[in-house]
């Protein structure tokens, strides 16, 4: 992944999402090349509840913020050399997007490029590890096996292993001299 070229981009508060879509369909519409890619920095997190459910929570590294990279556009001077420059018509593209406040920086007009080893550092706290919710738990029960019951009503006594289905373990108790 190239880490050079990125620009954080400041916009409405919870709107994040919704203007990282907006100007990919404004660079769509307007056929802007020089901007590459338009991502928001996000982590998930494995939760567990107290009811022990497990549930997979996103946040944003920087809220209130988008990551925009663009590729600077090469301009010939008046003296015959060459300069890259942040694209004018690009810039217009990010600040009339909906949602987008400015860049970040004293200036929010003026595009002020990352280091690239902040980008990386970002871009290393994004990982998609815990996307999934439910885990592949390895089960070392079998039908049969006598368990405890940790949770829940019947906490204490002890059941039989009927069944496996996936990562339920279906038992049954004896309880009042009856099977349950």
């Amino acid at each position: 992944m190239n880490y050079r070229d990125w620009y954080c981009v400041q916009v409405a508060s919870g709107c994040e999402q919704k203007a990282k879509a907006d100007l990919l369909a404004r660079k769509a519409v307007l056929e802007d090349r020089y901007i590459l890619d338009v991502e928001v920095p996000e982590t998930t997190e494995l939760q567990v509840k107290k009811d022990g459910k497990r549930k997979a929570v996103k946040t944003k590294l920087l809220p209130g913020y988008i990551l925009v990279q663009v590729r600077k556009q090469t301009v010939e001077q008046e003296d015959g050399t060459f300069v890259k420059e942040f694209p004018r018509d690009t810039q217009q593209t990010i600040r009339a997007t909906f949602n987008v406040i400015g860049f970040a920086g004293a200036n929010k007009n003026k595009p002020q490029a990352m280091r690239p080893s902040e980008v990386r550092s970002l871009f290393d706290r994004v990982d998609d590890t815990h996307v999934e919710v439910k885990q592949n738990v390895q089960i070392d029960y079998n039908e049969g096996d006598i368990l405890d019951v940790v949770a829940g009503p019947f906490v204490g006594h002890k059941t039989e292993v009927t069944s496996i289905q996936g990562t339920k373990i279906l038992g049954q108790l004896d309880l009042f001299g009856r099977t349950i």
